[in-house]
């Protein structure tokens, strides 16, 4: 009898095994069958995998010059311009019609007289280009040398045909070779490294290359500055001294690769990166304003004061055709330096746009950018005109807290009580707004790849489609804010391993936990979320990361670079706006304003480096009326009066981040940073600022023609109606000067 006692326990034993086999089984496979593939996702968003078109060389017999006595012959010519080769030095140098200046792409022979640098940095001076090399092979991969067109040993090789003219380069003892490629544009003139031009032939390759690292460099007596890309625009003048103080300015574009730093945090950013691969220089009444076209997510740009590398400011951009990074043999050895072996497979282009007159300042140069941009389609239509400014009214829902081993999640604003929030605003005056909803997932952000259903403590999908109703009856717009690029590894059920990006050592990328989305993953998983916001009629996605963070995935089945990525967010961002109606991002980097309505957070600071003199609204010059953008939140700011002044000198909306229960809820949550957004305490605040920018919004949809200094703390924005708004910072007060046209 007690045998088969034993015996009948094993069988149940054995079949609830297998019935707990079975279900795990079921599981998968229900899960597999509701994932979205990346694959598939990309196709159903019409989102194309990316494709690097690669320029060709040129062909032909070799062209050779008949030089005139200063060594310089034409090489190509059009309506505006002229460009002249020295075939000796490959030195060009342009000329401008319209006012017979001469821009020329190295130091003049008087220039050169005054400096006192020697031996290659004077060799360097003379050089259109300045190329880094690296051993690849045997030990020493990490010392760097520099080659450059004035190396004894170089073959050069000129063609010239209906494109344009192609400068190649041939260092026999190094087996490496560049190719340049110059062509004339109807505004002035681009600048190529084709990919296919470089040659790595032996144990030696190519680090990086600084392209016309002097054209236009300028002496301290000149009247004028560089202008650099930092935070909004940035100002280095020519008439500063600066012995000892500055190392130079030299960023990437986009920010540091995240992939290969251990100096990058979530937590924050250390400086604000560059949004728009733009430079520029104003010498008297001439200048120019130069855009990387191609392969600007992978370059830095430089500029050097004098006492660096020259008597001279010069300012260039250094493309990056390899990344150095540390890796260890072994957990318990010191990290060693090593760099990638695979070379990033991009051309290299930049356009110098050149002004004159009036023109020649960084209004021009933003107002250049402006036109580029609208050219080739990254900005599209402009605003429509508004009878009142919008504000963009973002509401926390809440957000999780863990304590001792579980999890909460806080709640600061109901739906229910969001209605109420926005309903005593519009009593209060607030004629034209549009509502952000934060930490709306289930459990707010504690497992981004599992968001449905919506957050029960908040009134779940039936309060939020009664919210979204109720706003839609009142005209306002309601986005949902959302991450889909950083994943909790520990604890998501999505595995970093297969869907996380890979660093140059080929392992998954992660940092304090949390690894990035392959951006084909992030696809997935937000077009499955934007096909039931759809349904709940969410008017669009207010996107974490994808306007403001781009990097490489070095996966070992192929490098995808961060041009991919930016191809990939651009088309996300596209497929937002026709199904949902609007997408917007955080910081706005330039990929992403052709398919963005509103920039949250966009740069309104510098990063005050030593080498700027002065900040200016170059990047807002070139957006306003095209894409609308805030700055910090209004009841968020460090220096209250004065950023409130800011945003109405540089012509951002406003926007305000509210809960409704007070802030000290969300103390020991991921939201901390909300410290004073009781909606109770901020609305007078926010009644007084809205009559402020809502007396500007007749040019909410104008774009900005003029932007001047007064005094150190007066300033004027013009707008193409005529409208005048003079903001003084030492009376904390604007006026308004309406132009014939409003």
């Amino acid at each position: 009898m007690v045998e088969f006692i034993k015996r009948t326990s094993l069988r149940v034993k054995l079949v609830a095994i297998l019935f707990l086999l079975l279900a795990i089984v079921t599981a998968i496979a229900l899960l597999q069958g509701n994932e979205l593939s990346s694959v598939r996702a990309m196709e159903l968003a019409g989102i194309e995998e990316p494709a690097d078109s690669l320029a060709p060389l040129y062909e032909g017999e070799a062209w050779k010059p008949q030089a005139g006595n200063d060594g310089f012959a034409e090489a190509l010519q059009n309506d505006h311009f002229t460009l002249y080769i020295n075939s000796v030095s490959t030195q060009i140098a342009l000329v401008d019609k319209r006012t017979g200046f001469r821009w020329s792409s190295n130091p003049t022979e008087e220039q050169l007289s005054a400096e006192t640098v020697k031996g290659v940095l004077l060799a360097n001076l003379k050089s259109p280009f300045v190329l880094t090399y690296v051993r690849t092979q045997g030990k020493d991969q990490t010392i760097r040398e520099v080659l450059n067109a004035g190396d004894p040993k170089v073959q050069t090789t000129l063609i010239r045909n209906g494109s344009g003219l192609q400068v190649s380069y041939v260092f026999t003892e190094k087996q490496l070779g560049l190719t340049i490629q110059y062509e004339l544009t109807p505004q002035g003139l681009k600048a190529r490294i084709p990919s296919a031009g470089i040659k790595e032939d032996g144990e030696y390759s190519v680090f990086t290359v600084d392209l016309l690292p002097y054209f236009g460099a300028a002496s301290t007596e000149d009247e004028g500055y560089i202008f650099v890309p930092d935070g909004p625009g940035g100002l280095i003048r020519f008439d500063r001294e600066r012995a000892g103080v500055s190392r130079g300015y030299i960023h990437q574009v986009y920010g540091l690769e995240l992939t290969n730093t251990g100096n990058w945090s979530r937590s924050g950013e250390r400086r604000e990166n560059i949004a728009y691969p733009v430079f520029g220089m104003k010498r008297g009444s001439n200048a120019f304003m130069a855009v990387l076209t191609k392969g600007g997510a992978s370059a830095n740009i430089a500029a050097m004061p004098p006492g660096l590398k020259s008597g001279l400011y010069n300012v260039y951009t250094n493309q990056i055709y390899r990344e150095e990074y540390l890796y260890r043999m072994s957990r318990l050895a010191a990290p060693l330096k090593a760099v990638q072996k695979q070379r990033l497979q991009t051309d290299r282009e930049i356009e110098y746009r050149f002004l004159n007159d009036e023109n020649a300042d960084y209004v021009g140069m933003a107002t250049a950018y402006r036109d580029y941009l609208t050219e080739t389609g990254r900005l599209k239509e402009k605003l429509k005109p508004v009878e009142h400014t919008p504000l963009y009214l973002k509401i926390m829902g809440g957000s999780y807290t863990e304590a001792f081993g579980k999890i909460k999640y806080m709640t600061a604003t109901t739906f229910a009580q969001a209605t109420r929030i926005v309903n005593s605003l519009r009593e209060q005056g607030i004629a034209n707004m549009k509502v952000v909803y934060y930490g709306w997932q289930n459990q707010g952000e504690y497992d981004l790849y599992d968001r449905f259903p919506i957050e029960e403590s908040l009134g779940g999908e039936a309060a939020a489609k009664d919210f979204i109703a109720e706003m839609k009856g009142k005209d306002i717009a309601v986005l949902f804010e959302d991450d889909f690029v950083w994943i909790d590894s520990e604890n998501s059920d999505l595995s970093g391993k297969s869907n996380g990006i890979r660093g140059i050592d080929e392992t998954v990328f992660i940092d304090e936990g949390w690894f990035i989305s392959k951006p084909a993953r992030t696809v997935a998983m937000a077009y499955q979320t934007i096909d039931k916001l759809k349904e709940m009629g969410v008017s669009g996605l207010l996107y974490n990361y994808l306007g403001e963070m781009v990097f490489h995935d070095y996966d070992p089945s192929g490098i995808s670079t961060r041009e991919d990525t930016i191809s990939v967010y651009d088309g996300l961002l596209a497929y937002t706006q026709k199904t949902l109606g609007s997408a917007a991002v955080y910081r706005g980097n330039d990929y992403a304003v052709g398919q963005t309505d509103y920039i949250a957070l966009l740069p309104s600071e510098s990063s005050y480096d030593f080498m700027v003199d002065e900040t200016v609204p170059f990047y807002p010059i070139a957006l306003h009326g095209y894409v609308s953008y805030s700055f910090g939140d209004g009841n968020l700011r460090n220096d209250v009066e004065a950023e409130f002044l800011k945003a109405i000198e540089y012509g951002a909306i406003p926007s305000f981040f509210l809960t409704h229960e007070d802030s000290r809820t969300l103390k020991y949550t991921s939201a901390s940073y909300l410290f004073s957004s009781k909606y109770e305490k901020w609305t007078e605040r926010i009644r007084k600022e809205y009559a402020d920018f809502d007396s500007l919004a007749h040019v909410f949809s104008q774009t900005i023609k003029d932007h001047e200094k007064l005094s150190e703390s007066r300033f004027a924005t013009v707008y193409e109606d005529g409208t005048r708004v003079i903001v003084d910072y030492s009376t904390n007060r604007f006026t308004v000067e309406k132009g014939g046209g409003a």
